[in-house]
């Protein structure tokens, strides 16, 4: 299934990828599909890196995005996953964890405060009026309050649907498909009482946020999978496979190929995917183009029945239920950090921050921890695109914390990119020319891989 190493010098491809994480390999998959001759290098293993480090949360809706373009890419790549999922267990018989139970929001101060005084409001308005109902579930949200600078501010209270424990006729099966086909979604406040039904084991006083559109799945099974995929649709994997330089047609500056560490491969175009290393590599070519590693841990643990059935999705802190009462908890964000070492402080940080949400972690078994490094933009938009002026040098890197959802959109755009010759599907703002430099001499004699 792999390429044969020993024959790396006769090989010739369309397109090399370089690096197997989630955004590598997603794009290969997506390329072999449409009949393009593909070689997937990696210098280490699929998953090693940032794309084994994640959470899995494809949070289109939650996260917060200051970008309209990269908001758009993320509902576009999330709504991409409940296909993809199906089509790799169809082909690698690989269950990629893909959960759609939803996520809940944990309500900052303002939020609590704007709802208890939505409440108030309700219950004097009910008893003002003669042909009330008995029914004391509270209206939606957007037309109850005055408060419209506060919702068109924050999106968490925007469109919201609130749910009490009076309305028995209440859906309280929360299995709910994804829909992330459009723009908008339906959120829903959960008050206290209805969601200690749902999950007795929270404490929220205030109750919480459900967004029912947000699914989550496991990274590296993810990842595996995709791998697996292009493999079957003709892909030429090399693993352990570290490029040290370009190669270039001679006395021009188009690509040739690459050199790696065990041997030689040409191809019309090259994509870096590698992360916080592709600074390293176009550092090599005279270039920078600044990252700015970020590290996060998380920890596992196991409960002895099922704790928690949402994704509890805060600010700083999120918990994920995974199979077998397993729950993820995350993530610390050190920037300028390149070590992957767990710090005790951070495991205590994390759990301290859980138990405001589930009081028994404190009770639960720890099963592991670890560290990943998420590659960072100074303007936190990922590099998509050309690298201009050496023709036929392509990236797709420093997607930051959203690698895992941003991959299915991201190879999508960069399939037709490479395939087409043409960008001007891509965003301008995510072209790699708005940071892109050339080296001094200076520079490059010290071996400066910083923006200069």
């Amino acid at each position: 299934m792999m390429g044969h190493l020993s024959n790396l010098n006769t090989k010739h491809y369309d397109v090399i990828v370089v690096g197997a994480g989630v955004i590598g390999a997603a794009l290969a998959y997506e390329l072999a599909q449409q009949g393009v001759k593909v070689a997937l290098l990696e210098k280490s293993t699929p998953a090693a890196g940032a794309s084994g480090a994640a959470g899995g949360m494809l949070a289109a809706h939650s996260e917060h995005f200051m970008n309209a373009e990269l908001h758009h890419l993320a509902l576009y790549s999330q709504s991409l996953y409940s296909k993809l999922a199906t089509d790799l267990l169809e082909q690698t018989g690989i269950d990629i964890g893909l959960r759609t139970e939803g996520f809940l929001l944990p309500l900052t101060e303002k939020d609590s405060k704007l709802l208890h005084e939505e409440r108030l409001y309700e219950d004097q308005s009910q008893e003002n009026s003669n042909d009330q109902s008995s029914n004391t579930q509270y209206q939606n949200a957007q037309h109850q309050l005055d408060h419209q600078d506060f919702f068109r501010d924050n999106d968490i209270l925007s469109n919201i649907e609130t749910i009490d424990h009076t309305n028995t006729n209440t859906n309280t099966n929360t299995n709910t498909n994804t829909n992330t086909n459009t723009n908008t979604n339906t959120k829903k406040w959960w008050s206290p009482s209805y969601l200690a039904q749902v999950e007795p084991q929270l404490y929220a006083p205030s109750g919480m946020i459900y967004n029912p559109d947000e699914p989550q799945l496991i990274p590296a099974l993810l990842n595996q999978a995709l791998v697996q995929a292009a493999i079957q649709y003709g892909v030429d994997f090399y693993p352990e496979t570290e490029v040290l330089r370009l190669l270039y047609q001679q006395n021009t500056s188009q690509i040739k190929g690459v050199v790696s560490n065990k041997g030689n491969l040409s191809a019309e175009q090259v994509v870096l995917t590698t992360g916080i290393s592709t600074q390293q590599l176009l550092a090599k070519e005279q270039y920078t183009l600044p990252f700015i590693p970020i590290k996060g841990e998380l920890i596992e643990v196991s409960t002895p029945s099922k704790w928690l059935g949402h994704t509890i999705y805060g600010e700083g802190i999120y918990i994920i239920p995974k199979s077998d009462h397993r729950l993820w908890i995350g993530a610390t964000s050190k920037p300028n950090r390149i070590d992957t070492n767990v710090e005790i402080s951070a495991i205590a940080q994390l759990l301290s921050q859980a138990e405001q949400y589930l009081p028994a972690i404190g009770s639960a078994t720890f099963v592991r921890c670890w560290s990943g490094i998420r590659p960072g933009t100074p303007d936190e938009l990922p590099y998509l695109g050309r690298i201009e002026p050496i023709t036929g040098l392509w990236t797709a890197s420093g997607h930051y914390r959203n690698g895992i959802l941003l991959a299915a959109g991201t190879a999508k755009y960069m399939a037709q990119a490479l395939i087409t010759n043409h960008t001007a599907h891509i965003p301008d703002c995510f072209a790699p020319a708005r940071a892109l430099q050339k080296c001094s001499d200076l520079a490059i004699r010290k071996g400066v891989t910083t923006w200069n």
